[in-house]
């Protein structure tokens, strides 16, 4: 396993996930919890959220290739167009994560599960860079992105609290918004690169 492999699809999936600038939604979900149940919903969410990744990294490729008869450069096409997508939403409207906030707030298992793991944490573009990690870069190294990405999300949402009150609101968005700029390059890449499959 090359680290640095490693290192590049950590970046890229922690970008996606992107536990600090979700930090606000993260609070606002949880709001009027204990520090008890607030930690049992994170933990539920990272939990959930892995089960998830990893569930898709491996059956993934049957369900997609298939089942659905789609190749490698469709999902990176797909894949790319989508991580701009919502990249281009975080930076200028917001309003794919923020509709979640909406629902209505139940048990500390049932927030973790939906709307924190799914779609805030693992959602359809993490799911897709972690198909499209493992695809390109084997199984080790995808694992190994899912699980620190997830290990540093775990460790941020545990001290949530002092985090947030030591950042600010307004780091927390400027992070947010560096780290969207990235997720619109790395889509666009993912772009050309599966519409460069088409044209040799």
């Amino acid at each position: 396993m090359e680290w640095i492999l490693v290192l590049q699809s950590t970046l890229i999936l922690f970008a996606i996930v992107n536990p600090v600038g979700s930090i606000p939604i993260f609070l606002q979900l949880t709001r009027g919890m204990s520090v008890e149940s607030r930690r049992k919903a994170f933990r539920t969410a990272v939990i959930t959220s892995a089960l998830i990744l990893f569930v898709f990294i491996l059956a993934g490729k049957w369900i997609l290739t298939y089942f659905f008869q789609i190749q490698l450069p469709d999902l990176m096409a797909a894949g790319g167009l989508l991580l701009l997508i919502i990249a281009i939403d975080q930076l200028v409207f917001g309003t794919l994560v923020k509709s979640v906030t909406a629902s209505q707030k139940e048990d500390a298992h049932k927030i973790g599960a939906v709307p924190i793991a799914c779609p805030i944490l693992a959602g359809p573009g993490a799911m897709m860079t972690a198909f499209v990690t493992y695809s390109e870069h084997g199984f080790l190294v995808a694992a190994a992105a899912i699980v620190i990405v997830l290990g540093i999300t775990w460790l941020l949402l545990y001290f949530i609290d002092k985090l947030y009150k030591f950042l600010g609101e307004v780091v927390c968005l400027v992070l947010s918004k560096i780290l969207s700029l990235f997720l619109a390059a790395i889509g666009i890449r993912l772009l050309m690169q599966g519409l460069s499959q088409y044209f040799r």
